[in-house]
């Protein structure tokens, strides 16, 4: 995918696209040209990995990963529209709209908070949430309200609360198990062991961790990025990743992903909720960051996350 922010104009194309049935009426709806929906199609597409359409005479089709990519975005999509009706609807009568900015990391905004943010603007319509995703050199404070940071958040000092703690610990397909026994670590080095650039932890990391040392290098792995596109690796059951629980919980609790080894998951405080300017703090930027932590703390009482961590 180009970049690391997430392709919201592109994905917008794709909705329309596959709610119509047609390029060319998503054109007219979105007031492009059908070029522009197709070249929009397109980088989704290569970003993604997958073909979405299929050609179909003049016309197209949603291909299957179309269709499973439709399902999960059509709900968010139909919230979202709601929620900008109600948000117009409301500033017609006079009341302001007040923006509160938000800097993530990109795999946390896909996965987390994108899935969460159609309800609280729903809630909130006069609070418009905008929301960086892009990966850079490092947080501009003077243009970002609230920020959420993965890994150590000691340059911040007061200024940083905890947010969210992550289990890392392989994960694979259902099928993967059944057509070869995953019972130990060894088992794992029969296995095709999917990494990501990113990942805080590799598998050399883990294994080490887990007091195991393999003989020799690993024989079999593969580099997939970004996270999303090894996580769907997985769930098709291209090989075993070391993935976050924070980011898979919806393939988790939906048993497209499963943990073969139980107890071996490395667990820390990992996210952590940043206001880099403490003294200018709105009132609506206070409602988004209660929010956030209140989102947060409903994962401690989540039955995957409870399971995985008393495994």
């Amino acid at each position: 995918m180009s970049g690391s922010s997430l392709p919201l104009r592109a994905i917008a194309v794709f909705e329309a696209a596959a709610r119509l049935g047609s390029f060319r009426e998503a054109a007219e709806e979105l007031s492009l040209t059908p070029s522009a929906v197709s070249h929009q199609i397109r980088i989704l597409e290569a970003g993604l990995g997958v073909r979405l359409f299929e050609r179909v005479g003049r016309g197209v089709s949603l291909s299957q990963d179309g269709l499973d990519y439709y399902d999960n975005i059509r709900e968010g999509f139909r919230k979202l529209k709601q929620a900008t009706e109600k948000i117009s609807s409301k500033n017609r009568h006079g009341r302001p709209i007040d923006i509160v900015r938000i800097h993530t990391p990109p795999s946390f905004a896909s996965r987390w908070l994108l899935p969460r943010l159609s309800k609280f603007l729903a809630d909130h319509p006069m609070i418009d949430i905008r929301v960086n995703a892009e990966a850079g050199p490092g947080l501009d404070a003077a243009n970002v309200d609230l920020a959420v940071v993965y890994g150590g958040a000691s340059k911040w000092e007061s200024r940083a609360i905890p947010l969210l703690e992550e289990t890392v610990q392989p994960l694979c397909a259902p099928n993967l198990v059944t057509s070869g026994p995953i019972r130990s670590r060894q088992d794992l080095l029969s296995q095709t062991l999917i990494r990501t650039r990113v990942n805080i932890v590799s598998w050399e990391d883990w294994l080490q961790r887990q007091g195991f040392e393999p003989d020799g290098a690993i024989a079999r792995s593969i580099q997939l990025d970004p996270s999303h596109v090894a996580i769907e690796a997985a769930i098709k059951g291209l090989g075993v990743i070391l993935e976050s629980n924070i980011l898979t919980e919806d393939e988790i609790s939906s048993g497209r992903l499963i943990a073969p080894l139980q107890g071996v998951g490395l667990t820390a405080m990992s996210y952590w909720l940043v206001t880099p300017r403490p003294a200018a703090v709105r009132a609506s930027v206070e409602t988004a960051r209660r929010w956030l932590l209140e989102n947060a703390d409903c994962r401690a009482n989540d039955p995957v996350r409870m399971n995985q961590r008393s495994s």
